[in-house]
């Protein structure tokens, strides 16, 4: 499904940050058939996704964006921002900047750690598809406070967070932006490791979950856990030869095709 912009707030693109583009671009080349285009990743021809390679140090003493999977979200004002995140906890750890005519980018750090970037549109928007196999389909939240996570977000970007549900038995959040669900929200209680720091995750939609995980397994990825059975399908975490984390779904009938 062709995806021509994105409300402000709202999950607009994914990038993977990696010690070894050219190794990585293979792997998901091979996983989900995207064509590496410079810093893009292309299905159709459509960007779908970027890849760059691992960034220096930050600006500050805060977490650096981990070699990974890093979550953009919209705005239409990304010079104020800084102001917003420095009031409600948060760090800058690179400051905006242009990226040529396309827009201009910055990543922030929100005060449980978990670095996110923020995009205010120029010639591009973000990822150009959607709702469909082999695109990235939902962004959540992994943090050990998610009450102050739920304070952050609604200064910054005017979140409220309601009670949603993943599994039985897990606990999960929704964030609602207007009245729309645009990402989600999942504790990391005291039985996860200390190791598992707060991060933002990506999820990409896949027709075939199995077939995806023994092929990643193939590619000399591995898999964190899962497939297990979730409210909207079958999900699973793997992680690219390179350390790069990121989620699968293989959604139930009724929900394919919907938009991201």
């Amino acid at each position: 499904m062709r995806i021509r912009g994105y409300a402000d707030g709202v999950p607009c693109w994914a990038e993977l940050r990696t010690t070894d583009p050219a190794g990585a671009g293979e792997f998901y080349r091979e996983l989900f058939g995207w064509q590496v285009d410079g810093d893009v990743f292309r299905l159709g021809g459509l960007a779908v996704a970027g890849l760059v390679s691992a960034p220096a140090p930050p600006l500050v003493s805060a977490p650096a964006p981990p070699s990974g999977w890093l979550t953009y979200l919209a705005t239409d004002d990304l010079a104020a921002l800084p102001v917003r995140v420095a009031d409600g906890g948060g760090a800058v750890l690179y400051a905006p900047a242009d990226a040529g005519t396309r827009g201009r980018a910055a990543v922030f750090a929100d005060p449980g750690g978990a670095a996110f970037g923020a995009w205010q549109r120029g010639t591009f928007a973000g990822a150009q598809v959607g709702g469909e196999p082999n695109t990235v389909c939902w962004s959540e939240l992994a943090t050990r406070d998610e009450d102050a996570a739920t304070v952050f977000y609604g200064k910054v970007f005017g979140w409220s967070a309601q009670d949603g549900e993943m599994a039985p038995g897990r606990a999960y959040r929704e964030w609602i932006v207007g009245d729309r669900v645009v990402a989600g929200m999942i504790p990391l209680g005291p039985e996860v490791s200390a190791a598992i720091v707060p991060h933002w995750r990506t999820t990409v939609e896949v027709a075939d979950i199995a077939g995806t995980v023994r092929q990643c397994r193939e590619l000399g990825g591995r898999t964190a856990f899962g497939p297990i059975a979730v409210v909207v399908g079958r999900y699973a975490q793997l992680a690219d030869p390179y350390g790069g984390f990121f989620g699968v779904v293989e959604l139930i009938p009724e929900l394919r095709g919907l938009p991201s």
